[in-house]
């Protein structure tokens, strides 16, 4: 009898622990993502800069670039909560870091490319927050309202800014679609980007170059963590 009262003891001691550890976690996590959001909305307000007659977007680049040289773009997509500085990345350091470099499990919109936005193709990543931060909405862009109503988004950078159309969006695991663009050159991809989209987009007149927006989705995902990507593709061409 005293063994049975012993063992549920100890298993309830064990369940509180296992309980308040993975409290602490989450807690430690939502923390973390709070004063990234505030950490992001306080640069926002220092850097960015509306004018209200033409309602164009100017940027301190300067400002930018005394927090962290890394810091290569903006993107902005508007109605939504994207609107982030872009990090340049060599070694995957701003998956879980923020934009000052500090460690936060939110990580930061990255690229790793060697000339973004210079390069015909730019993968840009961030992760699928589940307070829908980061690039937590792009599994919207599968819903063709949603696309339509979000097509057009701006890509800043110090050497000039851009308009980004996009033309295709889907998920799968990120192997499979490594495997099936690893042998296309940029104007096999974009077809491949096509004939991929959930949505079938017409009347995109697509550029020479484009960018590839990257999260974790869940669709069909059979392993954890996920193995499979929302990719959402879009053409981008200068503004004057």
């Amino acid at each position: 009898m005293k063994y049975h009262k012993f063992l549920a003891v100890l298993l309830t001691l064990v369940f509180l622990i296992v309980f308040f550890s993975c409290s602490y976690l989450l807690l430690k996590d939502y923390i973390k993502a709070k004063e990234n959001d505030v950490a992001i909305e306080n640069l926002i307000e220092e850097t960015i800069e509306i004018d209200e007659e033409t309602q164009s977007t100017s940027i301190d680049w300067n400002n930018l670039k005394s927090i962290n040289q890394d810091i290569v773009g903006w993107i902005q997509i508007e109605d939504t909560k994207i609107n982030y500085p872009i990090l340049k990345d060599n070694n995957l350091f701003y998956l879980k870091h923020s934009y000052d470099k500090k460690y936060n499990s939110s990580g930061s919109i990255f690229t790793t490319n060697t000339n973004p936005f210079e390069d015909s193709e730019t993968i840009i990543y961030g992760h699928n927050m589940k307070n829908g931060s980061m690039f937590s909405l792009l599994g919207k862009y599968l819903n063709e309202d949603f696309l339509y109503a979000h097509q057009h988004f701006k890509i800043y950078t110090s050497n000039g800014n851009y308009e980004a159309t996009v033309f295709s969006a889907y998920s799968i695991a990120f192997e499979t679609e490594n495997s099936n663009i690893k042998q296309l050159d940029i104007n096999e991809r974009i077809k491949y980007y096509q004939k991929a989209s959930k949505c079938k987009v017409s009347n995109v007149e697509i550029s020479n170059k484009i960018i590839k927006l990257s999260t974790c989705s869940y669709i069909n995902a059979k392993h954890t963590p996920t193995e499979q990507r929302y990719y959402i593709i879009a053409s981008i061409i200068p503004i004057e």
